[in-house]
């Protein structure tokens, strides 16, 4: 067994330097994910947890012009007991083209990238509920993947911009407002006009 100890806060600033673009890696087992734009450096976050050993580990290098910002929770040995708080609050930079990929063991994401310079998005969730808002202006194609478990996703998509959705599903449903089915393809109305 792990003790559950007193909420713990502690808050990261992570300078762009010479980058160009951004590759975002972020790992986090289980917990409250916030992921939104905002911040005036490459990423301003704050951290809470009350178990110490899922205190979050941040590393950032610069190869060249391009920028790797790694962000992974903790590990530790044993179970917690208790009544256990994870929660991630993490800004970026909506200048700073952005590789984002996501690991995300268990628990509730709320992920805005509409405002986000987005090169492409990868999310691989286990178990939970995750809301993805990807709505806003795109000015080049985005290639976007989620690998879902057992939960939800919900994913906000833009109107006036053409979106062709692949889907593979197994035990769940899929609910499409305001596209049309095609096999297991979904397909807005400004797909192949925008």
């Amino acid at each position: 067994c792990v003790e559950v100890g007193d909420m713990e806060t502690e808050t990261k600033t992570v300078a762009l330097g010479e980058a160009e673009s951004v590759e975002l890696e972020l790992n986090m087992g289980a917990g409250e994910l916030e992921i939104h734009a905002g911040a005036q450096e490459l990423m301003e976050a704050t951290f809470s947890y009350n178990v110490e050993n899922w205190k979050p580990e941040v590393d950032y290098s610069v190869f060249g012009r391009k920028g790797t910002l790694e962000i992974r929770q903790g590990k530790g040995r044993g179970v917690p007991m208790g009544s256990t708080r994870n929660k991630w609050d993490i800004a970026l930079n909506k200048d700073v083209p952005l590789s984002i990929n996501i690991d995300f063991g268990a628990g509730e994401g709320d992920i805005d990238l509409r405002d986000l310079r987005l090169e492409s998005l990868d999310i691989d969730m286990g178990v939970g509920d995750l809301t993805v808002d990807l709505t806003g202006n795109r000015e080049h194609d985005l290639r976007v993947n989620v690998d879902g478990g057992v939960g939800s996703a919900t994913l906000y998509l833009p109107e006036g911009v053409g979106v062709r959705a692949v889907v593979d599903k197994g035990i769940g449903s899929v609910d499409a407002v305001g596209m049309q089915k095609e096999g297991n393809e979904y397909k807005n109305d400004a797909y192949g006009r925008s």
